[in-house]
């Protein structure tokens, strides 16, 4: 009875073992950055009289992107606080559509964000781009209305990176390796006792 199981049994540890071995090394992924900014925007420009009145001359604002090396876009969020301007990666302004967001990533560290809710249909579209060194502009497009631009030339712009890891194809084969054996030592168990 020993024999009939024995190797069984050692099929199931040695992909245990693998198992072990290639789970406790996972491959790193990419390398995301994080980028947070705050500061005061200044009122730079209004294209018609109806948004000079209605625009305040400065806002308060906040907001963070996060991107991969190769300028993929995997979360964002933008506050201007007397635009009442509360936008993220789930913001949108109809139930029915969502907004068509664009990320492009120059060089170094400065980017382009462009949240369009179909500026061809009269809904807003917001240009938010981080230039040279610590400055912000956020354009807003309002269809008709016209277009406006804030900006703050000395941003408060903090960095940070982390690796997010991803699982080896190796290790998840080694686990279902080990799971396999298990199983089929068990039945050899189960059917031989």
């Amino acid at each position: 009875m020993n024999q009939v199981r024995s190797p069984k049994v050692r099929v199931a540890l040695i992909g245990l073992v693998v198992a072990s071995v290639f789970h406790a090394t996972p491959v790193l992924g990419a390398i995301l950055t994080r980028q947070e900014f705050s500061g005061d925007f200044a009122l730079v420009d209004a294209t018609s009289p109806l948004l000079q009145s209605l625009l305040p001359e400065g806002s308060e604002y906040s907001g963070f992107v996060v991107y991969s090396e190769d300028g993929t876009l995997s979360d964002w969020e933008m506050n201007v606080n007397e635009l009442n301007l509360n936008l993220n990666l789930g913001a949108t302004l109809d139930v029915n559509s969502g907004p068509n967001v664009n990320f492009e990533l120059s060089s170094g560290s400065n980017w382009n964000l462009v949240v369009d809710f179909g500026i061809a249909f009269d809904a807003p579209r917001y240009t938010l781009e981080r230039t040279s060194g610590s400055e912000i502009t956020l354009t807003g497009q309002v269809g008709r209305a016209g277009v406006y631009i804030y900006n703050d030339p000395g941003a408060n712009i903090t960095l940070s990176s982390s690796n997010r890891s991803i699982p080896e194809p190796a290790s998840l084969l080694g686990l279902l390796f080990g799971l396999g054996g298990i199983a089929v030592s068990r039945k050899a168990s189960g059917t031989k006792a």
